[in-house]
């Protein structure tokens, strides 16, 4: 059984920033079974950068918790509960308090995601903890009634996938979108902005917001 929730150098940094919290973040490879629209960014996941092209053994980690949510659900989730809850009771007893991402390269929709007879999802079954996620779903992000649930809508500019239309809209409606810096981008949304490298923790944004991400190679 693979450890779901794990951490990366960008959570490391965030806890670093703000001792108060205690974070993690589950990461799978991208695909049709765990993405939207995954076509249209795909092959600028970063889920291929950094450490995933120097070390193979990093994204097979990710195939196989991948693999496990895709072909058993429920065991899946039953570990994921589990995990959640022990990262909880440790973050208690050191006094701080329990943020997780679940998509950290997919965009999965864990409102939906039961995990046991009584229909109950993974945000009413934790509402002490904060969990918070990138999406480029704006369903995901109009309907969201989670206020341990915080979302940030995705910029895309792929050649088939190109949603500013509907990034300037939720924007307008005073939801924060995750935009990649550079000079047509800027252009584009202006320069209202938070620096989104310096932390990963996007629920400490101001509300209404453009956050910048510098493009990783």
């Amino acid at each position: 059984m693979p450890k779901l929730l794990t951490s990366n150098a960008k959570i490391d940094k965030s806890m670093k920033l703000f001792p108060e919290y205690e974070a993690t973040i589950l990461q799978m490879l991208p695909g049709k079974d765990v993405c939207v629209n995954y076509k249209g960014c795909i092959k600028t996941c970063l889920a291929f950068t950094g450490f995933a092209k120097i070390f193979p053994s990093v994204n097979k980690s990710r195939q196989a918790k991948k693999d496990l949510y895709v072909n058993q659900k429920s065991v899946f989730m039953k570990q994921l509960v589990k995990e959640i809850a022990l990262q909880e009771k440790r973050a208690y007893k050191k006094g701080k308090k329990a943020v997780i991402r679940l998509n950290g390269f997919t965009d999965i929709d864990w409102e939906k995601q039961e995990f046991d007879y009584t229909g109950r999802n993974i945000f009413n079954s934790f509402p002490n903890v904060q969990f918070y996620d990138y999406t480029a779903d704006a369903n995901k992000v109009l309907n969201n009634q989670h206020t341990n649930y915080h979302l940030t809508f995705s910029h895309k500019s792929g050649k088939d996938s190109d949603n500013s239309i509907e990034c300037m809209s939720l924007f307008q409606d005073g939801i924060n979108i995750a935009v990649v810096d550079n000079p047509a981008n800027r252009e584009k949304f202006g320069t209202i902005s938070i620096d989104g490298d310096k932390s990963d923790f996007r629920f400490l944004d101001k509300k209404g917001s453009i956050v910048w991400l510098s493009f990783k190679e």
